[in-house]
């Protein structure tokens, strides 16, 4: 069995990690970090469901950059630079590492799905501290979740009869999963239940239940 992952805000804590690049950028500015997250949320979904190829590099730096305007804060190419290479600093949540070392340990493969570049995904990697042997990203196939053809060309690398992928979004992943024919698990990290078909998805609350399957 293959259980892929979607990584930033499933395994790794992206929102914790942009706001406290955010914070360190913008001292005094507390009140505006919920703003910015969301002015940085809605850019970043425009741009990977455009059907557009382009390093997420350059997304992150697009985000940020809209965020930053919207809210009125001044910024110069180094303040842009230390937002999009925060992504290297940004930590896994505190219950992803035991499961999933669990999960190696009784003989399951662990791979990642990510809307990132190579680089970036290699020292996420290093932080969450576990193996993963299936790494798919954005950089390599050119195509970016949502599309559901993501799904599609992960089906023809993951050798294995059964393959379930595990993320906490459903507009980004399960949903283009489902259409693809995989199944799919949600993490509840953020209250998004409701918006999938309990009798299509599981729905967890915890990544220990993992090991149950």
């Amino acid at each position: 069995m293959i259980i892929t992952f979607d990584c930033y805000g499933t395994l790794i804590d992206w929102l914790g990690g942009a706001k406290k690049a955010f914070l360190e950028l913008y001292p005094g500015e507390e009140e505006k970090v919920d703003s910015f997250i969301k002015y940085w949320g809605e850019k970043d979904w425009e741009l990977v469901s455009s059907g557009v190829y382009r390093p997420y590099r350059e997304i992150l730096r697009i985000g940020f950059k809209y965020a930053l305007e919207k809210l009125g804060l001044e910024y110069d190419e180094e303040t842009l630079e230390r937002l999009t290479y925060s992504i290297y600093d940004w930590r896994p949540f505190p219950d992803v590492h035991d499961p999933l070392a669990r999960l190696v340990e009784k003989g399951v493969e662990l791979g990642i799905i990510s809307n990132t570049d190579r680089d970036f995904i290699m020292k996420s990697i290093e932080h969450i501290g576990v193996e993963f042997r299936h790494i798919i990203v954005a950089e390599d196939i050119k195509i970016y979740k949502p599309d559901p053809r993501v799904f599609i060309e992960a089906r023809k690398r993951l050798p294995s009869d059964r393959w379930i992928h595990v993320s906490a979004y459903p507009q980004y992943d399960i949903y283009p999963a489902l259409e693809a024919g995989v199944e799919t698990i949600l993490l509840d990290r953020y209250g998004y239940r409701d918006q999938v078909d309990q009798t299509k998805v599981r729905v967890i609350e915890r990544l220990e239940e993992l090991l149950n399957l």
